[in-house]
């Protein structure tokens, strides 16, 4: 009876959590606490406390069996192609796209401009990056900067320029 139960334990102590990132790597640990925007963990083997922000995370599989689905921050759409892409998610905050997989910049320039026309241009330029986006499989573009306002104010072209993550 007490080898059975020494069995038992060492089966318990040695089991691991599989926490999914949003990136589709899975980390194999233990988890050791769940706070409101991170969870701290260690690998197997090892002392050392890693943390992990709640960001990068979709969800987690604990040894017990018992999964728990994280919803912080974006809920990514399925981007199936470039007939998707008003379903892709334009941010201008690089705290959302924490944890995703980089996969391009992207650039796209509109005609319009003008006092009257650089809006215009630059609704044009996030669509036709949408578009780039959905057709790399992409859910979200990260929007970098603003419009070149400036040129577009004097009738130049709007410029805009964001990266894409999966």
């Amino acid at each position: 009876m007490f080898v059975l139960s020494g069995v038992a334990f060492a089966i318990c102590a040695n089991a691991q959590d599989t926490v999914a990132l949003k990136n589709g790597e899975k980390l194999y640990v233990k988890v050791v606490a769940n706070k409101e925007a991170s969870i701290m963990f260690t690998y197997p083997g090892e002392e050392l406390q890693n943390e992990k922000s709640k960001r990068e995370i979709s969800y987690i599989v604990y040894a017990s069996g018992r999964k728990e689905e994280i919803h912080y921050g974006l809920d990514l759409p399925i981007i199936n192609g470039e007939d998707d892409w008003e379903k892709v998610i334009e941010t201008y905050v690089e705290a959302d796209v924490a944890g995703l997989t980089r996969v391009q910049e992207l650039k796209a320039k509109s005609g319009w401009g003008g006092a009257a026309g650089s809006n215009l241009g630059y609704k044009n330029c996030i669509k036709k990056l949408k578009k780039k986006a959905a057709k790399l499989g992409c859910s979200v573009i990260l929007i970098h900067g603003q419009p070149t306002g400036s040129a577009a104010a004097r009738g130049g072209n709007v410029q805009v320029i964001a990266t894409a993550y999966k």
